[in-house]
């Protein structure tokens, strides 16, 4: 039996203890893997970045606290748990990116704080630096580096409190280190689960357009022509979802929730690049939103937040969804960094109680 989704929203003491109930009752079965605690990072963050240097070691940077977006900045040793403090971002950020560059350095944009700037980590000196700033202000938006070494950037908000969604995209040009604007996307959107295609082309699939409605409307951008064009829409708009790639090159868009205000979703979608379609996939164990997904080596895929089991695995054939652990850990926007042989290190988002230090190390 699947448990259903556990939502904010469940009314009552009773039920609450009968879908945990449920969960415990399916602890004999348990996906393949496991989940570590390592040593905690120096603050509590949420909606922060966690970025795999080239050293091996993870550069967290920003994220919200109980009280406000932060400027502190650490580096995570993974092989040891330990956590160091680095220099400041020179805005406080949350809900930016940071995206690793060919050269080891560290392209962070946006997000709320600094929604109309940009500063580049240069991990040899161990300094930031801020750069002319972007063509457009924006937090809750994407950062994909192409196979040209630019950075694309897209959607987000320009308001930096959810009510402007915008479809203006630009790129970075890390030789010159500026900013361009292009031609914008079909949709305005903050976007969720932008994810590269085996061919070098973005999916951009649902996320929050204008007036605050989830939009099922999808797109793809296509480096080689600098343009956005329209696809099939998803079966669902969703939005806060999650997407991974497998190894056969289909996406996989997991969970989500059809209005801000609704509960996460436990169904999911297979985009197949070939016919340029949106196929009904395998549900999740739980149903997710404002959570992280990643695709693993052997063609599973793990889910990880947003639900009270912290973490799931859709197994090699896609037939099902199996938590990993009994890990009971519901928290929200946690930061995904895969690691080497198959591991992903899993930082921080927030509870009821605010934003966590907690750090797990998952092990296939």
């Amino acid at each position: 039996m699947r448990t259903p989704s556990v939502t904010r929203r469940l009314g009552g003491g009773l039920l609450v203890a009968m879908l945990l109930g449920a969960c415990r009752g399916e602890e004999t079965e348990r996906a393949l893997g496991s989940l570590t605690p390592l040593g905690d990072m120096r603050i509590r963050r949420s909606q922060h970045t966690a970025t795999l240097l080239l050293d091996g070691r993870v550069l967290i940077a920003g994220g919200g606290t109980p009280e406000q977006a932060q400027r502190r900045v650490e580096l995570y040793d993974p092989s040891t748990g330990v956590s160091v403090d680095g220099p400041d971002l020179l805005q406080p950020r949350a809900g930016h990116t940071a995206t690793l560059l060919g050269d080891g350095r560290v392209l962070i944009v946006g997000g709320l704080g600094g929604v109309n700037s940009a500063e580049l980590y240069e991990a040899g000196g161990g300094t930031f630096r801020l750069l002319t700033p972007p063509v457009r202000p924006r937090s809750d938006h994407a950062a994909v580096l192409l196979s040209s070494g630019k950075v694309l950037i897209l959607g987000g908000d320009v308001s930096g409190v959810g009510a402007s969604p915008t479809a203006s995209a630009e790129l970075f040009d890390p030789e010159t280190e500026q900013f361009q604007e292009i031609e914008p996307m079909l949709t305005p959107r903050r976007p969720y689960g932008v994810i590269t295609l085996p061919d070098g082309r973005l999916l951009i699939a649902g996320g929050t357009t204008t007036g605050k409605v989830v939009t099922a409307a999808a797109e793809i951008y296509d480096p080689s022509l600098e343009r956005f064009e329209a696809v099939s829409t998803l079966a669902t708009p969703r939005e806060k979802h999650a997407s991974a790639r497998l190894p056969d090159g289909r996406i996989l868009v997991l969970g989500g929730n059809r209005d801000p205000d609704d509960d996460g979703l436990n169904s999911t979608e297979i985009f197949d690049p070939s016919s340029a379609r949106f196929l009904p996939g395998p549900d999740l164990f739980q149903g997710r939103y404002k959570f992280s997904a990643l695709g693993l080596s052997d063609g599973s895929a793990l889910a990880v937040g947003g639900a009270h089991v912290l973490a799931e695995r859709l197994d090699r054939g896609l037939l099902r969804s199996l938590p990993v652990d009994d890990e009971e850990a519901q928290r929200f926007f946690p930061a995904l960094t895969p690691l080497d042989g198959g591991q992903v290190l899993i930082t921080g988002g927030y509870t009821v109680g605010g934003s966590t230090a907690s750090v797990w190390r998952f092990a296939p």
